[in-house]
């Protein structure tokens, strides 16, 4: 069965927020019927199977007591019955193993569409979502929603057949009878009712707890070098004993709960027997019932007991299963605020041409102050364009809605002269590269964050020589095993310079229209930074540029540069038209050349950067 790709897409409804999730699943179990359909059909062949056995064992007690019948009709009968358990054995496990490989397979789509769906969300829908929380949906809840559909399906659909098939078989010794031992059976609805509701509330707060806890966890070994730095392990390890012991609390609520469930159940078939043997004794007396119709009750009842206790254990694996399907629905109903136009237009060259038409921007309902307001700005195809200003007056912003990263209203900004809402975003994306200000490397050998975004026939020169422009084949040569070397969770093998380099490394094997360079550069040492710039200057020209930066010695050389303040371009200009404006730009300049002296950084001068040097960037 070929993997769940396609989304799937639920009516807004005014229902509650379990049945919404229960919904959703169906469409899953209706993607799998086949599956199902077979083992439904074992399902009822193993029931006939189930009820007769107990009947075949009356037949052959009454052989056994009754002298008239042949021993060679009591042997049959037992053959017989041999037969009917071995086939019943056959089928018992073919009724597991297809619901079981169903359950595989329909979690094997929900985590695909799942994760999927992950992907389509903007950052902004991560900002709101701690990792942990969403780890655990991915894993943990989905895990129960496995449980539900196999081992609590199983339950619940084979143990009402398996009942039913009983009193009809049963009917046939005594009607009676039969409804004497289904009499108590009606109770488990009550049971599960009034026990069922507090299974889901229970299990809903556990499942909390437990990605509560996931999230902690994940955060302390994510910031383990700050943990250590500031010798706070004890209260990390305070933090986690409260939230275990939180976890701990609400599981054994949970526990507790559900052990009830299959302790009340457990008692009905006991019920049932009993006033089946106190009434079928008396019948035997009065010679209206033979002995080995009696003794196929008892069978009956002791068969009939585990499936009871189950139904009882499956009640608990529904309501935890349908609690966490309401959480990994609660995130698949959330639409990405990022998507494709309905209308979207398609080039087959996007032209690297970028302008801002009175740009606003926030981020969402929330922030307090616009991170950009009133930004109007035109970046000709070919062209550099240098961004700089003091921290937080909106670079990084600025340089993010580029690749629409950020959703941006419609009309005020254009890619190419197209509203970037009407471009394809993958067609958009690979136009540009961009390398933020946190270059994010995958726990992979460095040779395949280098080849990150390329096609997988990528040739190893392409990587070498992205490498070289890097100014990062020297420091990979000095690695332990070169290229193959692993970085480590998000390069932590490396320098934060290193880190740097392999992320420029990885936009330079790329080819796009548009390189955004978002403080890329901010941790190499000057000398680096020149040798990096001046081998740029020869690679990219006639590029689209554009160069986030803190350091104006790395814009000075561009063809037009911005200066931000609180979100507003305050100045903008060349180099030497900013320094004579006497403005923010110029203090800037004088007081980095004053670090400058002063040993903190060596300048770049126009020379060692071209007018239409581009620096390199890739998006992430």
């Amino acid at each position: 069965m070929s993997a769940a790709a396609e989304s799937i897409e639920i009516e807004a409804v005014r229902e509650s927020p379990v049945r919404h999730a229960l919904r959703r699943l169906s469409f899953y179990l209706r993607r799998n019927w086949r599956y199902y359909l077979l083992w439904f059909v074992a399902v009822v062949i193993y029931s006939v199977i189930f009820n007769a056995i107990p009947m075949m064992v009356g037949r052959a007690v009454d052989g056994l007591i009754d002298p008239g019948v042949p021993a060679e009709v009591v042997v049959r009968r037992c053959w017989i019955l041999f037969g009917l358990a071995l086939v019943g054995g056959v089928f018992r496990f073919y009724t597991r193993q297809l619901v079981f490989d169903a359950a595989r397979e329909v979690e094997y789509e929900i985590r695909n569409d799942l994760f999927g769906h992950l992907q389509k969300q903007p950052q902004s829908f991560y900002f709101k979502w701690r990792t942990g929380e969403l780890m655990s949906r991915c894993v943990n809840d989905l895990n129960s929603v496995r449980l539900l559909l196999g081992p609590g399906l199983l339950s619940v659909a084979q143990s009402p057949i398996l009942f039913i098939g009983a009193f009809a078989f049963m009917s046939t010794y005594s009607v009676k009878l039969a409804t004497l031992m289904v009499i108590p059976y009606p109770l488990f609805i009550v049971i599960s009712r009034f026990i069922g509701a507090r299974l889901f509330r229970r299990s809903l707060a556990a499942q909390e707890s437990l990605a509560s806890m996931s999230n902690l966890v994940q955060e302390s070994i994510a910031g383990i070098g700050v943990v250590k730095a500031y010798a706070m392990e004890g209260d990390r390890a305070a933090r986690f004993a409260e939230a275990n012991d939180h976890l701990r609390d609400r599981q054994l609520k949970l526990v507790r709960a559900g052990a009830a469930m299959p302790a009340m159940t457990g008692l009905l078939p006991a019920a049932g027997l009993g006033m089946a043997l106190y009434v079928g004794l008396d019948m035997i007396a009065a010679g209206t019932l033979k002995p080995g119709a009696l003794f196929a009750f008892t069978i009956y009842a002791r068969m009939l007991t585990f499936p009871t206790m189950m139904m009882g254990y499956s009640v608990s694996l529904l309501q935890r299963g349908a609690s966490a399907m309401q959480r990994i629905d609660e995130v698949m109903s959330i639409e990405p605020s990022i998507a494709d136009h309905t209308e979207s237009v398609q080039l087959d060259d996007l032209s690297g041409e970028i302008e801002f038409r009175g740009l606003n921007f926030a981020y969402g309902d929330y922030a307090r102050e616009p991170a950009l307001a009133d930004i109007s700005l035109k970046v000709p195809a070919g062209s550099s364009l240098g961004v700089v200003g003091p921290v937080g007056s909106g670079k990084s912003t600025l340089a993010s809605l580029i690749p629409r990263i950020y959703e941006v209203e419609s009309g005020q900004l254009f890619i190419g002269g197209v509203g970037v809402n009407r471009l394809e975003i993958e067609r958009l994306r690979t136009s540009i590269a961009m390398v933020p200000q946190d270059s994010f490397l995958f726990s992979m050998p460095i040779r395949s964050n280098i080849a990150y975004g390329l096609p997988e026939d990528a040739t190893e020169a392409e990587i070498h020589l992205a490498a070289r422009r890097a100014q990062l084949a020297g420091d990979i040569e000095d690695l332990p095993e070169g290229y193959d070397t692993l970085v480590g969770e998000r390069g932590v093998m490396l320098s934060g310079g290193q880190r740097q380099r392999t992320a420029l490394a990885r936009a330079l094997a790329l080819d796009p229209k548009i390189l955004i360079l978002d403080d890329t550069l901010s941790s190499v040492d000057a000398e680096t930074e020149r040798r990096i710039q001046t081998e740029l200057s020869n690679v990219f020209a006639g590029r689209t540029v554009v160069v986030v930066a803190s350091r104006v010695n790395s814009v000075q050389g561009l063809d037009q540069i911005v200066v931000l303040d609180e979100g507003r371009i305050v100045e903008r200009g060349r180099h030497a038209d900013l320094l004579a404006l006497g403005g923010l730009y110029a203090g800037l300049a004088a007081e980095q050349e004053a670090e400058s002296k002063d040993g903190v950084g060596a300048p770049i001068t126009p020379d060692a950067v071209p007018s239409d040097d581009v620096l390199a960037g890739e998006f992430v």
